[in-house]
């Protein structure tokens, strides 16, 4: 056992340019991809992110963690919703199944 944590980030449309442009796009089913990538490359956390400037980081989490509940891959890995607007993170977690990590909320 080891108490080290792989964290996969890929699902953070201001860290993942593919990421981004697939929710942008509202190709979420494609989205969800890199989410089930990154399970079966060994991530034990998905950290998703929505914050961007034209995006409804509220409308696009809920939909993308919604998503997340339905794909048993993913559902199976805890999730991080990381955002820096409260909303964007209330949002995610009252779609999320099971324990979360919150990141990078400011209060």
């Amino acid at each position: 056992d080891s108490l080290f944590v792989n964290i996969g980030e890929r699902c953070n449309v201001a860290g993942s340019r593919r990421f981004c442009r697939l929710v942008m796009n509202n190709k979420y089913e494609d989205a969800l991809q890199v989410a089930k990538d990154q399970v079966e490359n060994g991530a034990q956390v998905i950290d998703i992110n929505m914050d961007e400037g034209m995006l409804d980081g509220v409308a696009a989490m809920t939909r993308f963690v919604n998503l997340i509940s339905s794909e048993p891959d993913v559902a199976k890995v805890p999730l991080c919703i990381d955002s820096s607007n409260f909303a964007v993170v209330e949002a995610g977690l009252k779609c999320a199944q099971g324990k979360c990590i919150v990141n990078s909320i400011s209060l």
